[in-house]
């Protein structure tokens, strides 16, 4: 099981992931590259590409740190920011000599994807010269949360469509027009907040029957590795604290038997892919929580091997 670590385009965190022990740099590309985007050869720091094994490249975030979804981005009039991500994942497996995975969220259900039929038209052309031009690359799609909102509060929250099964559907949607090209991204931490509150959502609502769920509505972290097998491109690894938003995403774990119960999932649904221990710090020059994660990850592949 290869272990990713995610990393701004600065040399100073590159190194300190490089110092904590990775297999290989996702790129956590910030705004900067909207605008560097179209000479990040020169506009970045000269052999930053070079450092590290790069295993993928992250969408980066739009105005105000809003995500921009695979909706959003294949709906714009100008493509040149997603072709310069492409064309950065391109250059890096050109210096690593494998695939690079570019990754974006996508927040549509099903139902929507499918009646959007002018976005997905165009999604789908964009993406086909998107892979002809760029040979190397692979795109993985990743689940999202129930809904996103400002740190100020003084916006309503908005509420997002495709929380569970919807991306592992549209991830085979496209997978018979792109093959293995196309897979799914599996954040433990969006799936894990989409159990807590699509818990709450039904039992306010008076939804939840009694005993057993009903399969379509079963957002337990079993179902997510369920529906995601065999499509599987990588996962995010991390958890929440507290209602799961902005200083409590994207947590480090704080017990080991958790730990241990999502990757038995791993482990016993067959997946190979790589894991980016995707946590947040407080300072990303000294990654303790990255470090805490990686040794209670290798805890659990030493039990593994014992059984």
């Amino acid at each position: 099981m290869e272990i990713y670590a995610k990393a701004s385009l600065k040399p100073a965190e590159i190194q300190e992931k490089i110092n904590c022990g990775c297999d290989g740099i996702e790129y956590n590309l910030e705004k900067d590259f909207m605008i560097k985007g179209g000479s990040f050869e020169t506009s970045y720091p000269n052999g930053i590409f070079q450092m590290h094994n790069a295993g993928a490249v992250h969408f980066p975030f739009g105005a105000d740190r809003q995500m921009m979804n695979m909706e959003h981005i294949f709906q714009q009039e100008d493509l040149s920011v997603v072709r310069n991500v492409f064309r950065l994942a391109q250059h890096c497996a050109g210096i690593w000599g494998h695939k690079v995975l570019v990754i974006m969220h996508s927040s549509l259900s099903y139902y929507d994807f499918m009646e959007y039929e002018m976005y997905r038209s165009r999604l789908e052309w964009e993406l086909g010269q998107l892979f002809l031009d760029f040979p190397m690359t692979e795109l993985g799609i990743e689940n999202v949360v129930p809904m996103e909102y400002q740190e100020t509060g003084t916006e309503s929250p908005r509420l997002c469509n495709g929380i569970f099964t919807d991306t592992a559907r549209i991830v085979r949607y496209l997978r018979e027009r792109f093959g293995n090209r196309v897979g799914s991204v599996l954040d433990t931490c969006h799936a894990a907040m989409t159990e807590k509150y699509m818990k709450l959502l039904l039992a306010a609502a008076d939804f939840l029957p009694e005993g057993k769920l009903p399969e379509k509505i079963d957002y337990s972290m079993n179902h997510y590795f369920k529906e995601n097998q065999g499509i599987c491109k990588l996962i995010h690894f991390n958890d929440f604290t507290g209602n799961g938003y902005q200083k409590n995403h994207g947590a480090g774990f704080q017990s080991q038997e958790k730990v241990d119960m999502i990757l038995d999932l791993y482990r016993d649904y067959g997946y190979d892919c790589p894991l980016t221990l995707e946590v947040r710090e407080k300072d990303y020059l000294d990654c303790v929580n990255y470090r805490r994660t990686k040794f209670m990850t290798g805890q659990w592949m030493k039990k593994s091997l014992l059984h």
